[in-house]
């Protein structure tokens, strides 16, 4: 479906669901079907070989360092229509190396494995979304960018809803393995769907302006407010890992399964409140309230890492409300933050901010990640969860100081 047609009288009509909006969107589908599939499986995977806790720190914390520095590269090329398409496909076949953890016995290596393909996930991700917003209208981006993030998401419940179902009949291994399947799909989408879009000024319809070579972009004043409060925060994103680590060493009584099987499927119900946000967010975003959608995503999430530092105390009953405020607040974080993004810069900095974006979350977050990890190491978790928390309330702050306006 191309993103300009004619009706019947021959006026022009103008869609957001255009080709690349279907084709990245069913590529996030089997993408992130393959990720979370691993994802869902790793802390036990690592239980299983024997590694430390803090061993999920290091994986998490170094292969999202890795990504954010991609995502920088990623942002500076997301303007150089030459060579974009081809980053996104040798991006997402960096992603599927991570079905070779199958075949690993010793966790370091896993940092190798997952890290390359983190890179392919950075590398990507600023191309796509500017792609996206070179051909989607200023009033429709939010809806564009939140319908690709709900597929992104639908592959999410169905990652973890299969290994919640098989995990009880098939080696974690095979399941890791198994996520070479999307995997391939996911190739074979963006291989037949994504064409280059014909860059396009979302109001006037002229052709959008590029930087020129070492030309020096002047970054708005409210962007600059708007980037220090995403640092600040994105201290605070632990990896869903660690919720999944937190219900896999916790010991219910009266459980009537495993909590493997209780672990998978809180991150299953995660990620379907994760889906059911990322539109309606969307949709916030295209009325003129990116910054509500991201702010009222932030309190969710200050309010999942509360109920994680106290975790064992709660009754078994509650715990997946941490759940559904986790996954509530990554949509509407997602696709707010993301439209801020786009609208308060220009059209030529677009990718470069997005990158940067990225790039600064991926540091703040590796930081983050190493401080659970080391606290959990030394058996305090629950301050772990304190520390990010009291980042996430900073992160808060922040965003209220920013004022929204639009670069078009």
């Amino acid at each position: 479906m191309e993103p300009h047609n004619r009706d019947n009288e021959g006026l022009p009509l103008v869609s957001w669901r255009s080709r690349n909006v279907w084709g990245f969107s069913l590529a996030s589908l089997f993408s992130d079907m393959g990720h979370e599939l691993v994802t869902t499986v790793l802390p036990a995977f690592l239980l299983t070989i024997g590694a430390p806790v803090f061993a999920l720190a290091v994986i998490e914390g170094v292969s999202n360092f890795s990504q954010s520095l991609s995502a920088l590269l990623g942002g500076k090329w997301a303007n150089n229509t030459q060579s974009r398409r081809s980053i996104v496909v040798v991006g997402y076949i960096l992603t599927g190396v991570k079905a070779l953890i199958a075949w690993v016995s010793y966790w370091p290596w896993i940092v190798v494995l997952r890290t390359l393909a983190w890179i392919g996930r950075g590398a990507r991700g600023p191309i796509r979304d500017t792609m996206i917003a070179d051909e989607v209208p200023f009033h429709d981006r939010g809806k564009a960018y939140g319908f690709r993030e709900t597929f992104d998401t639908l592959g999410a419940i169905l990652g973890p809803l299969a290994a919640t179902l098989l995990i009880a009949i098939i080696p974690s291994r095979t399941l890791i393995a198994l996520s070479a399947i999307p995997a391939v799909l996911t190739i074979l989408v963006i291989v037949f769907f994504i064409r280059e879009p014909k860059p396009l000024s979302a109001d006037s319809g002229h052709e959008a302006s590029r930087l020129k070579p070492g030309e020096a972009i002047s970054w708005p004043q409210q962007y600059r407010i708007f980037r220090r409060a995403v640092i600040v925060f994105w201290f605070s994103q632990a990896a869903p890992t660690f919720f999944i680590l937190r219900v896999l060493l916790a010991h219910p009584h009266g459980l009537p399964f495993s909590t493997d099987v209780l672990g998978f499927a809180l991150y299953t119900l995660h990620n379907i409140f994760y889906a059911a946000s990322s539109y309606p967010a969307g949709l916030m975003a295209d009325h003129g309230h990116p910054k509500l959608a991201t702010v009222t995503g932030y309190i969710l999430w200050t309010l999942s890492l509360l109920g994680f530092a106290d975790f064992h105390a709660l009754p078994v009953l509650f715990w997946p409300v941490l759940f559904i405020f986790s996954g509530l607040a990554t949509g509407l974080i997602e696709t707010g933050q993301k439209t801020m993004t786009v609208a308060m810069l220009p059209s030529q900095a677009r990718g470069v901010g997005l990158g940067q974006i990225a790039g600064l979350k991926g540091l703040s977050q590796l930081i983050g990640t190493l401080v659970i990890g080391a606290l959990w190491t030394l058996q305090q978790p629950a301050w772990g969860f304190l520390v990010l928390s009291v980042a996430a309330a900073l992160g808060i702050g922040n965003m209220m100081l920013v004022r929204m306006s639009s670069a078009d």
